[in-house]
């Protein structure tokens, strides 16, 4: 794998998958170069980094919406784009978007899940507590 400014981007903000964010994480411990090229990206975000490219990074702009992913569950999409959603899934492996999807997949709603049920439920009364009494 060949670490470059893109790849430290990524790194930076945990768009790579595990194993390629250790393989970059032990290159910047021995490579004195890498770090110091990290340090740098790092100091530029700090002041202000307004390219395209780390704005398009920043804000998921490539990203589906949650609303897509559940249509691409379902597959209730036009086949290009399950295409995309598959390619930014699988090749560009985004991790927000996977982890986007495995919370839906896992999302079986209250009835499934009684511990969760129960805790909402004591969410709902204890919140009640925090409301304005009505005079």
């Amino acid at each position: 794998m060949t670490i470059t400014k893109a790849t430290l981007d990524a790194f930076i903000d945990d768009h790579l998958n595990e194993q390629d964010s250790i393989r970059v994480e032990k290159a910047v411990r021995e490579s004195p170069e890498l770090h110091t090229l990290l340090k740098s990206i790092v100091a530029s975000r700090d002041i202000g980094d307004h390219s395209i490219g780390a704005i398009w990074r920043r804000e998921h702009l490539s990203c589906p919406t949650r609303e897509e992913l559940s249509s691409y569950k379902e597959e209730a999409l036009d086949t290009q784009r399950i295409d995309y959603i598959k390619f930014h899934l699988e090749i560009v492996g985004c991790n927000a978007c996977q982890a986007n999807l495995l919370d839906l997949n896992s999302a079986k709603g209250p009835k499934a899940n009684p511990a969760a049920r129960e805790k909402h439920r004591q969410f709902l009364e204890n919140s009640k507590l925090l409301l304005p009494k009505k005079q």
